[in-house]
């Protein structure tokens, strides 16, 4: 069994709850404001690109396993550098609309979630291989 990948699920459904759950302490009215399009928007985007991030790395690495520790460091940078700006950009939006603060203190948790996911999956691929 491939621990990687149950790595990055779990860490992704971690994150989803965090998130539900914070989205559930929040009113009506900043629950619109969470659900506003670019924050929406933004998030979709970041979940998207991160899935194809991950499955182009896979696919690059078991094509050239030659090449795992180019392809390991490059794709890791990628996706920090993708995360990082995705957050900084979410957070903007977030404090721009007023949203609460312990919503975007549990909303950085859940990115941290992910983002930890995300690091154990690449380390535990490259382990793998090699």
């Amino acid at each position: 069994m491939d621990y990687s990948f149950i790595a990055l699920i779990a860490s992704v459904f971690i994150s989803r709850y965090i998130q539900l759950g914070a989205f559930k302490t929040l009113t009506d009215e900043d629950k619109v404001k969470v659900l506003s399009g670019s924050i929406v928007r933004l998030s979709q985007i970041t979940l998207i690109t991160t899935v194809l991030m991950v499955v182009v790395f896979y696919f690059t690495i078991s094509q050239y396993p030659q090449m795992f520790r180019s392809i390991s460091v490059s794709f890791f940078a990628l996706i920090l550098l993708q995360r990082v700006i995705s957050y900084i950009i979410t957070r903007k939006n977030m404090i721009s609309n007023g949203i609460p603060e312990i919503y975007i203190r549990k909303h950085f948790w859940a990115w941290l979630v992910t983002t930890v996911g995300v690091i154990v999956f690449v380390f535990l691929m490259v382990k793998n291989l090699y």
